[in-house]
Formats: C-alpha cells, sequence, structure tokens
C-alpha cells in the first residue's frame, strides 16, 4: 500500500510541474521596424579592406621599381657599349664606318649622338658638321664647352663652314656660342665681322662670348668695337670686354678702360683695372693717378691692387 502510494505521489507531482513550465512562456521582442535594425559598421569594413589592399600595393609598388630599374640598367649597358662602338669606329678610316655613325647620328640618343660626332669629327667628316649645324637641337643638352671643342675638332677646313652658319644664321643661341668660342679659340681672324655682330645680340650669352672671342682673336681691328661694349647695360659683357682689351694691349681704350675701375659691379672693376696693368706704360700712369687722386674709395683700393700685381711679376 505504500508503495502504490508513493507512485501516485510521483505522478501526480510530475504531472504539476509539466503543467506549470508549459503555463510560463517567455516573451519573445520583436522590432516594430525592421529598418531600425542596426546595419554592418561600414567604418570597420573599409579598414579591414584597407589593411588587407596595403601591402598589396606595396608589394606592387616595388615590382615596378624593380622592373624599371632593370629596364634602366638594361638601357644604359647598350648605350655605353654603343658610345664604345662609336669611339672604336672612329679609329678606323674606312667609308663603310663613317656611313654607319652617320646613321648613328641621326637615329640614336642624344649621348650616343655626341659620341659618334666626336668620331666623325675624328675622321673631319665635314657632312657630319654640315647635318649638325641644321639640326641645332641634336645636342641640346650638351655643356658650351663639349660643344665647343666639339666643332674645333672637326680642324681647319671647318672653320668656313662655320663662319657661314654665323652669317646666315642657322644655329639657334647655344650652337652660335659654340661655334664663336670655336672660331676665338683658333684664332680665325676671317671670323671678326661676324663675331663683332654679335656683340648687339639681344642675347646676353652671345655678347659674351663674342667679347670674349675678339679678346682672342689678337686683332686691333676690333678693338673700337670692344670700347662701345665697355657701355653696355649687363656687367658680364663690360667685364668680359675690359679683359678683352686688356689682353689686346688695347692702349687707344685707356681712356674708355679708367671709369671702369669705378663700376658698381666688382669683376667689372678688377678686369678694368688688370687691363690698364697689361698695357702698361700709359696704363700704368693711369692707375697710379686712380690711386692716388680717385674720388671712389673702391677704384683706389682695385688700383693698388692691379700696381702691386705688377710689381710682384716684374720681381719674379
Amino acid at each position: 500500500m505504500v508503495r502504490v502510494r508513493l507512485r501516485a505521489c510521483q505522478r501526480f507531482s510530475s504531472t504539476l510541474g509539466n503543467a506549470r513550465r508549459s503555463s510560463i512562456k517567455c516573451p519573445v521582442r520583436r522590432p516594430e521596424n525592421l529598418s531600425t535594425m542596426p546595419g554592418p559598421d561600414m567604418r570597420s569594413i573599409s579598414a579591414t579592406w584597407l589593411v588587407l589592399a596595403l601591402p598589396l600595393a606595396v608589394a606592387g609598388l616595388v615590382t615596378l621599381l624593380v622592373r624599371r630599374e632593370h629596364r634602366d640598367a638594361r638601357a644604359r649597358t647598350r648605350l655605353r657599349a654603343g658610345e664604345l662602338a662609336a669611339r672604336r669606329l672612329g679609329f678606323l678610316p674606312s667609308v663603310r664606318s663613317r656611313r654607319a655613325l652617320r646613321r648613328a647620328l641621326v637615329r640614336g640618343p642624344e649621348t650616343l649622338r655626341f659620341a659618334v660626332a666626336r668620331a666623325l669629327a675624328r675622321h673631319r667628316d665635314l657632312k657630319a658638321l654640315r647635318w649638325l649645324l641644321e639640326h641645332p637641337g641634336t645636342l641640346a643638352r650638351r655643356p658650351m664647352a663639349a660643344l665647343s671643342g666639339l666643332l674645333r675638332g672637326f680642324g681647319p677646313g671647318a672653320r668656313a663652314m662655320l663662319i657661314t652658319a654665323l652669317e646666315r644664321k642657322r644655329c639657334d643661341t647655344r650652337l652660335e656660342c659654340a661655334c664663336i668660342e670655336a672660331l676665338g679659340v683658333g684664332r680665325c681672324r676671317s671670323a671678326r665681322g661676324s663675331i663683332t655682330d654679335r656683340l648687339l645680340s639681344p642675347h646676353l650669352e652671345l655678347r659674351v662670348t663674342a667679347a670674349r672671342a675678339l679678346g682672342r682673336l689678337g686683332m686691333g681691328e676690333a678693338i673700337p668695337a670692344l670700347i662701345v661694349a665697355l657701355s653696355d647695360d649687363s656687367w658680364p659683357v663690360r667685364a668680359i670686354a675690359s679683359q678683352a682689351l686688356g689682353r689686346l694691349s688695347a692702349t687707344p681704350a685707356i681712356e674708355a678702360l679708367v671709369p671702369c675701375v669705378s663700376d658698381r659691379s666688382w669683376w667689372v672693376r678688377h678686369h678694368a683695372a688688370y687691363a690698364l696693368a697689361a698695357i702698361g706704360g700709359e696704363g700704368h700712369d693711369a692707375l697710379c693717378q686712380l690711386a692716388a687722386r680717385a674720388d671712389d674709395r673702391y677704384a683706389r683700393e682695385m688700383a693698388r691692387e692691379a700696381l702691386d700685381y705688377v710689381e710682384r711679376s716684374e720681381r719674379a
């Protein structure tokens, strides 16, 4: 009996627990509007993509730079090989080598063209020189000294062609300066007229180069034009003209040089005083007067410096 009652109690308690659990329901909250539900965070997504893409971009950039460097290295190697070949062909006195060099002069890059032009200058190839004068942009980036040396390399036979190019004004300013410099260093006196005309050029570089070349020609006929250049608006022209007059020992230019010792430009004062010292005789007398009586203190100092230079030269 006890067992029967115990089992009946257990069944009653389990039934009562199930009924209580079934009666308790958990409320489920549902949003009234679906648009108010939180979406994905775009900032975090963008940051994630940035973190992922940045290494890839850096790797791509490094790859491009390495490829470019390799390409440039190959181009430099080919260019050096071409320049070496041009120099070697310059030592071969044959028609075929000159033809090959002329083709490279027309088609190659500028550095190779310069090496080819030097090789053709060694051959005294005036056809190549004519082509260069007709195409001034061929060596547009070469320094002035290199251009002048190249033109001198074609030899004395090229002087007439250079003078003709100056008279016909076929060249640009840089190439004209190189022609004038080459003619001045070569002391080509027949070029004096063409060079003197450049003293009136609107280009400062041409005027300076012309004044320097006239001093190198060693011709007294150039003195009047250089005296006029002493009144140029640009101090480099006045300075080089003074130097040229000293090189020419131009006694007729003493009166024009004396005021230049008081010029506002130091270089003009320097070259004018040393030009008077180079003239000697009356030039020395003019310096002594300047050192003793000049109103300008800087002129007195420059005159004394030039006189001291003369004394040291005589002692040596």
